[in-house]
């Protein structure tokens, strides 16, 4: 926690689907909740889809067995006065795209 920026963190949400996981973050982009990344090392919120990009090279029946689905999206949350608001956006994406 930085008195002046706020918090950040971890969230990962299974999506269901390498679709649902690009549509999801596509969508979260348009609506300014962070930005498309492949590392998640950021000040700003950051999302990947780790099943198709750094976690790629892993045979798709041990990313099975780990957990690591397809439609995994993990969101490093950038620093941010305002999580709720951050939270409430990443739930309307995900609404409208009836993922949820």
């Amino acid at each position: 926690m930085n008195p002046g920026c706020g918090y950040g963190g971890m969230l990962a949400i299974d999506v269901g689907d390498s679709a649902n996981a690009n549509r999801s973050m596509t969508r979260m982009q348009q609506e300014k909740v962070g930005y498309l990344a492949v590392s998640l090392g950021y000040f700003r919120t950051l999302f990947s889809s780790p099943g198709h990009s750094t976690s790629s090279k892993i045979p798709f029946e041990k990313r099975q067995g780990m957990g690591l689905s397809e439609g995994l999206v993990r969101l490093s949350i950038g620093l941010d006065n305002n999580n709720e608001l951050t939270y409430e956006r990443i739930q309307e994406c995900l609404s409208e795209l009836a993922i949820i």
